[in-house]
């Protein structure tokens, strides 16, 4: 599943996303469009990132890296 996918599920905008989280707006926007991974953002980040989706640490990892 892509970061731009894990959102539309959990049905939040990149914008709500950027605000709730704390992760920069550009950098939301380049995990939305692919041009970067979130599997190789900082484990901080990564927490923050499934905290706001409502996900452990653990799901975050797997949902991304379900390729699928």
């Amino acid at each position: 599943m892509t970061f731009k996918e894990l959102l539309a599920v959990k049905e939040m905008s990149g914008y709500y996303f950027s605000k709730h989280s704390g992760i920069h707006q550009p950098a939301v926007s380049n995990l939305v469009t692919g041009k970067r991974d979130p599997l190789n953002m900082r484990v901080y980040t990564c927490k923050k990132a499934a905290e706001t989706l409502g996900m452990s640490l653990v799901e975050f990892y797997e949902v991304l890296d379900n390729k699928d």
